[in-house]
């Protein structure tokens, strides 16, 4: 998404759209494999500010970790070790929020079994139009984005709660609570496990740990990332990939509060980055 927000400031929006569109292509596979509608993904939530102020802070986090979920595991899996802080930091950020403030209560609304077509069709046909008005190298990026989209909708019907950083609020709050029961199940390590091993292997510009260095000042700035990132995905009930693949396409309010501000964080927050990079340029003595 952080990669996204660049490419809306830049006046393409066409790679964002793709991905906010990535978890509605479940309702497109949900006929052809005659499945139900998983029970999971009808947890919708009313757009509260709750929502606002976590999916702002997550974006905020994400832009000055030059990536969000998925986009850090991908580089984690790239040899980008210092990932790892960021990771921590997610954690310390996700158990810090219960210890500062009273338990939040969030606005359930009720289930639904089919999709909202004023909704999706506008969307698919908007992503139609962009993916034919761009150019042919672009195209193929929009079709991976849209492929990434298909097998994780897929991954929705096997298993509703892979995306890892609904695996990280588990094993973190199971910590926290000091509950040795109910860990999440085997399969999902396994899901993470390939989508780390995937990675790894589709990887274009890997860094071999020959070449990798452990910087203090850049492991402090990833695990502050972390943090907030942690903070935002608490307060709005999960990260970036937890709202393009669950909330979005269970068409929550939730969802799509927590999107649009992650959009605004990010956009902040590059802002920011360019903000303090002309500063630094002007006070650094030549």
């Amino acid at each position: 998404m952080v990669r996204g927000v660049h490419e809306l400031i830049a006046r393409r929006p066409a790679f964002l759209l793709a991905i906010v569109c990535c978890g509605f292509w479940y309702w497109l596979i949900v006929p052809i494999t005659g499945k139900d509608w998983v029970p999971f993904l009808a947890n919708r939530f009313d757009g509260t500010v709750h929502f606002l102020l976590g999916g702002l802070l997550f974006g905020l986090g994400a832009a000055l970790n030059k990536g969000c979920s998925i986009s850090t595991i991908s580089k984690l899996a790239s040899g980008h070790f210092y990932m790892l802080a960021t990771i921590f930091g997610w954690i310390a950020g996700w158990l810090l929020l219960p210890t500062l403030t009273p338990p939040i209560s969030y606005l359930p609304l009720d289930a639904i079994d089919t999709p909202i077509l004023s909704i999706l069709i506008p969307l698919l046909l908007m992503l139609f139009i962009t993916t034919i008005q761009t150019s042919t190298e672009r195209r193929m990026l929009m079709f991976g984005v849209m492929f990434f989209g298909v097998t994780a909708s897929l991954l929705t019907l096997i298993e509703p709660q892979w995306s890892p950083s609904q695996l990280l609020k588990d094993l973190s709050y199971r910590f926290y609570h000091n509950n040795s029961g109910n860990w999440p199940a085997l399969d999902r390590y396994f899901i993470i496990t390939g989508l780390v091993a995937g990675m790894a292997f589709g990887s274009k510009n890997r860094l071999s740990l020959r070449a990798f260095q452990f910087r203090t000042k850049q492991l402090l700035a990833h695990l502050f990332a972390g943090i907030i990132m942690g903070l935002g995905a608490s307060l709005a009930l999960g990260g970036n990939d937890s709202q393009l693949l669950i909330a979005l396409p269970a068409f929550s309010p939730s969802g799509a509060v927590a999107t649009l501000f992650i959009i605004i964080g990010i956009a902040t927050g590059l802002a920011f980055r360019k903000f303090y990079k002309r500063i630094s340029k002007k006070t650094t003595p030549k």
